[in-house]
């Protein structure tokens, strides 16, 4: 299926949904044509899927050979039997560019997806030729310990019965938009069709795989010492994200990956690619131009 064409008067590109085999199912992927520039693999965060991409997609395309992957128990991707964790993730990841891209990828994570890039620079650094996380979820144990409150919603959320009352409450449009409300801090950016897209797959699979995935969060951690990982790293942050603040970008820098860059978008939250999408681009695309570079 052709999701996407661009044309202009020097070139043309289209974006296209395929599914392939991985190692616990299928995934659902977005991949672009020509193969041209870098290979660039967007890995979405908790709760998303490819679509949430969109905004960056087509500039990105028209310099770089673009690849999506809905991460497994998201989108449409196969839900797997067995628990979600980071190493399955990067496992799925890696995996893909192995066989599908054929060659080192920048990847790019957001939020979790964020924590999923990192260990697969770490567990699988033949397969990743550059680094970019965006409001990377993972560094709030060394941000700040977990208080009473944390541990009580962790807790209803491990319960047999109230972590399934959550999910009956949460896992549908309303749910949905203020999940979406929350994160943004451009709150327009959070639409109708916004909301429609995330709600698509809880419409067609529940929210079972998101519960799973959430009884899991103590586990979704960045626990990098400096010089795991060594590719080039660019951090981007939302300058407003008030789940996971810019400070924590200068924790992984200062604690984590030394070598890496930060760039904070001002007027932007949680999602700077869709909130902001030109001043994130205004960002990556000059920084994916020297990466190529230098290789």
């Amino acid at each position: 299926m052709v999701m996407q064409t661009e044309t202009d008067t020097v070139r043309k590109f289209e974006i296209r949904e395929e599914y392939h085999s991985g190692p616990d199912g299928f995934m659902r992927v977005w991949k672009s044509s020509p193969v041209q520039g870098l290979p660039v693999l967007l890995i979405h965060g908790y709760g998303a899927l490819i679509e949430h991409w969109r905004p960056i997609m087509r500039p990105i395309a028209s310099e770089h050979t673009l690849y999506a992957i809905d991460l497994y128990y998201f989108g449409y991707s196969a839900r797997p039997s067995g628990r979600p964790s980071r190493e399955r993730w990067a496992a799925q990841a890696a995996a893909f560019i192995r066989d599908v891209i054929g060659q080192p990828a920048v990847v790019i994570g957001h939020s979790m997806g964020g924590v999923v890039s990192a260990h697969l620079a770490r567990a699988y650094p033949e397969q990743v030729q550059a680094l970019v996380l965006v409001n990377s979820s993972g560094a709030q144990l060394q941000a700040r310990p977990l208080n009473a409150f944390d541990r009580l919603m962790l807790d209803a959320i491990g319960s047999p019965f109230i972590g399934e009352a959550l999910a009956g409450v949460f896992g549908n449009r309303w749910g949905v938009r203020q999940g979406l409300l929350s994160a943004y801090h451009r709150k327009e950016c959070v639409t109708p069709e916004l909301v429609e897209t995330f709600s698509g797959p809880l419409r067609r699979y529940g929210a079972g795989s998101y519960l799973k995935v959430s009884r899991e969060f103590t586990n979704l951690v960045l626990d990098l010492k400096p010089g795991e990982i060594r590719q080039p790293t660019l951090l981007i942050w939302g300058a407003e994200d008030r789940s996971i603040p810019p400070a924590h970008a200068e924790i992984i820098k200062q604690r984590m990956i030394p070598h890496a860059e930060i760039k904070i978008i001002p007027d932007s939250g949680h999602c700077p690619f869709d909130e902001t999408p030109q001043a994130f681009l205004d960002i990556l695309l000059p920084w994916l131009r020297q990466v190529g570079a230098q290789s």
